[in-house]
């Protein structure tokens, strides 16, 4: 069994993207938690963007959340879960647009932290703004096969839960606006490798 070397922190939506491929594929997971000045170091010493999450699985190290999880897949995989398929644009487009608006709203979570909100800087009203379209487009596109329980989970059905899920628990987004994610949330949110990896609240 393989294991992977996971560097990150529990209430990354990226991370918990990488820890839920690797539950669903029976994968053991090392975590190195980021938040100390020490895992700090080592994330350093494996990365040269010092970015979340990062990975090493043998002696591969791999960056960013998309690289690790397409990884996974493909040489652990896919298991219970969807193959990755790098020819269907359509789950690429709704990926980028989930990401969109994910990094949109951490960019406004982590300004608002320094008193940087809205109504001070045009640049946070503009990325809550384009989190709001990026949602609103995705809810109108959801594929049919994402809220079908018994349908294979893809990655981007667990891009999509992750993103939603970081904005309920940061309070960073309404998703009442969306009944259609909603329902989503619904039909996934008993899944054993989301319940095990929800953010610890508090």
């Amino acid at each position: 069994m393989a294991t992977v070397k996971l560097f990150g922190t529990l209430t990354s939506p990226y991370v918990r993207r990488v820890r839920i491929v690797a539950q669903e594929l029976g994968l053991e997971v090392e975590r190195i938690d980021t938040v100390s000045d020490e895992g700090q170091a080592a994330l350093r010493e494996v990365t040269p963007i010092w970015k979340v999450p990062t990975a090493v699985v043998g002696d591969q190290p791999l960056f960013d959340s998309a690289v690790i999880t397409q990884h996974l897949l493909r040489h652990h995989g896919p298991g219970p879960l969807r193959p990755w398929n790098d020819d269907d644009v359509t789950t690429r487009n709704l990926v980028t647009v989930i990401d969109g608006a994910l990094d949109a709203l951490i960019n406004v979570f982590y300004l608002a932290k320094d008193d940087v909100t809205g109504e001070r800087a045009s640049y946070v009203a503009k990325q809550s703004a384009r989190a709001a379209n990026a949602m609103t487009w995705v809810a109108a596109r959801l594929p049919e096969a994402w809220t079908d329980a018994d349908t294979p989970l893809g990655l981007g059905a667990i891009a999509l839960y992750t993103t939603a899920d970081w904005m309920r628990f940061r309070h960073t987004y309404d998703l009442a606006r969306h009944p259609e994610l909603q329902r989503f949330m619904a039909v996934h949110q008993a899944r054993p490798s989301f319940v095990s990896t929800a953010p610890p609240e508090g």
